[in-house]
């Protein structure tokens, strides 16, 4: 039992790590010629191109690990199918569903390796290789967005700001929500059409309405402004400088600032869906497993490029499926849980499918 396992790790493993690199120069190589007209251009050194690179290159591992697992799969199982090893294992009375057994941990593994990267290793080399590629560009890195649109800021005091439209120094179409201090009660909700920084951190405020509460909930006060001043603790620094979108924080950053909108009671599907993502992505390394080893086993003409070429359109259309659920999820059609997991259900459900036809009793 212990030959038979390790046989079949050697089988899979080659082709696992061959993949990962093949499939880790295609996006060097990709990459490169498709900004080679900004190289060319600037002529940046070689070196920051080379460093720029290697802060790309945890990204891409993350992104090419489920396709290596599904190459190692289609690959492995389609030699020995080939070369009947398979027939041989079952003759020798082993059941090759518990000689799958070694793989899954692996899998599993490699889907833990890719959560941790994807925590822990992407969020700061993706933001240095951000920032090097402005330099490459010959763009100043600490440049401050001057116009925004559709965000949400959470400022010291805990005001929660919703703005439609930023752009040096005014607001269009801005809320503000105070609470009372230790709770998630609003305070305060104000609304005006637009406002404008007068300096010394007072904002002017235009057509605002503002709503008071009482700590039961109750409406105390309505009062309407054509023009009305605000000191506020923010200043068109605060809200023009360069933030972190959701997809770029880490799972507990990203949990503390839904919890941060919620409070405010605004809408954070988008947020908990890129949140449930974060765990259901790294887990299709395993899942992708399950739809490998049947396909290779049903595939009649084994050739390393069939396999190539199924393993992209599987990959292609999870993410298309990623990208459904995802669209689902966030306008409410489907929990937003439901929506990052819905890909990887679909797939699991194939892909088990497809091992019980598959009869590796």
């Amino acid at each position: 039992m212990k030959l038979i396992t390790k046989f079949i790790l050697k089988t899979f493993l080659s082709p696992y790590f061959k993949g990962i690199a093949a499939l880790m120069l295609i996006m060097i190589v990709a990459h490169f010629f498709d900004f080679l007209h900004v190289f060319l251009e600037r002529k940046p050194p070689v070196n920051l191109v080379l460093i720029y690179f290697i802060n790309r290159i945890p990204e891409w591992f993350v992104m090419v690990m489920p396709v290596a697992t599904l190459l190692a799969s289609l690959f492995a199982f389609g030699s020995l199918k080939k070369h009947n090893e398979l027939t041989a294992i079952k003759a020798s009375g082993l059941r090759l569903k518990y000689v799958l057994a070694p793989l899954i941990v692996f899998s599993l593994s490699m889907s833990i390796l890719s959560g941790v990267f994807q925590e822990a290793v992407v969020p700061g080399t993706k933001a240095r290789a951000d920032i090097l590629f402005r330099i490459i560009r010959r763009r100043d890195p600490d440049t401050t967005d001057t116009e925004r649109r559709n965000f949400k800021y959470i400022g010291r005091d805990r005001t929660v700001y919703s703005i439609d439209f930023y752009k040096e120094g005014g607001a269009e179409g801005i809320t503000l929500m105070n609470f009372f201090p230790g709770t998630s009660r609003q305070k305060s909700i104000t609304y005006a059409k637009k406002a404008v920084y007068e300096g010394s951190n007072i904002w002017v405020f235009y057509n605002a309405a503002i709503r008071e509460f009482s700590p039961g909930g109750d409406l105390v006060s309505y009062s309407e402004f054509k023009e009305t001043e605000i000191a506020l603790s923010e200043t068109p620094e605060d809200f023009s400088k360069p933030v972190k979108l959701p997809g770029q924080m880490d799972f507990f950053s990203l949990l503390a600032y839904i919890r941060s909108l919620e409070r405010g009671g605004f809408q954070a599907r988008n947020e908990r869906v890129i949140l449930h993502n974060k765990i259901a992505f790294p887990l299709f390394n395993t899942i992708v497993l399950f739809l490998g080893i049947p396909l290779a086993l049903w595939n009649r003409n084994y050739s390393k490029t069939n396999g190539f070429f199924i393993a992209i359109i599987i990959y292609i259309v999870y993410w298309g499926t990623i990208s459904v659920g995802k669209a689902l999820g966030t306008r409410g059609i489907i929990p937003p849980a439901a929506g990052a997991w819905l890909a990887n259900l679909i797939f699991f459900g194939i892909g088990m499918t497809m091992l019980k036809l598959a009869r590796l009793d």
